[in-house]
């Protein structure tokens, strides 16, 4: 329930492009993940909002393809087969550095902002916020808040002094949500589709000392 509510409320980037299946086991994944972190708010059966994540993004890359690399490239290869306009972006503007990453020949970023003008902290490792939805039904309510804070909750508990996420810059991005919620902004890139995303910092103890 989690992928296709990823799929309709958050489409930015590859993987919802790659489809509902495919994110269902890209959340399942985290789930297995020791550095990963799926939670999830319901009310009765229905799930109205979710935070995927991970307390350790270089940890989490490598489990992840060393025990989930098949599958997923295997689900990925279907998709973009029946999808060439999908293909064609992928193999133009991300190719070259997945294969890279699957076979080994690049270790996985430092940091979730790519190439751009964001500050390297002194501390390692890097938690990553990588999305936080919440269903129309769910929204006004504090969901996304509290999946937040339980979130570094959990990254503090780790003893991780870092987080990061990015954002779509402009009104399809939630920077004003993340401000509020005392993220700050430490700097901007142009991703791989072309949008201008910001990223932002916090550090988990600030929040559990508030």
């Amino acid at each position: 329930m989690t992928a296709s509510l990823h799929v309709t409320e958050l489409p930015h980037g590859l993987f919802p492009r790659l489809g509902e299946g495919f994110v269902r086991r890209w959340h399942r994944a985290h789930v297995a993940s020791p550095y990963g972190v799926v939670l999830v708010a319901t009310r009765g059966d229905e799930v109205i909002g979710f935070v995927l994540g991970t307390t350790d993004r270089p940890a989490n890359v490598a489990w992840i393809i060393s025990h989930r690399r098949w599958e997923l490239m295997a689900t990925a290869l279907g998709r973009l087969l029946t999808r060439p306009r999908v293909a064609f972006g992928f193999l133009r503007t991300r190719g070259l550095r997945y294969v890279r990453r699957l076979f080994g020949r690049g270790a996985a970023p430092a940091r979730v902002a790519g190439k751009g003008d964001v500050p390297e902290a002194g501390f390692a490792p890097i938690a990553v916020l990588e999305a936080v939805v919440v269903a129309p039904e769910g929204r006004g309510e504090g969901v996304g808040t509290t999946l937040v804070e339980a979130f570094l909750g959990i990254v503090a508990a780790a003893g991780v002094e870092r987080t990061e996420l990015v954002t779509k810059a402009g009104a399809s991005g939630a920077a004003g949500f993340y401000e509020r919620a005392g993220w700050h902004q430490v700097g901007s890139h142009v991703d791989r589709d072309g949008d201008r995303v910001l990223t932002f910092r916090i550090d988990p103890r600030f929040v559990r000392a508030r």
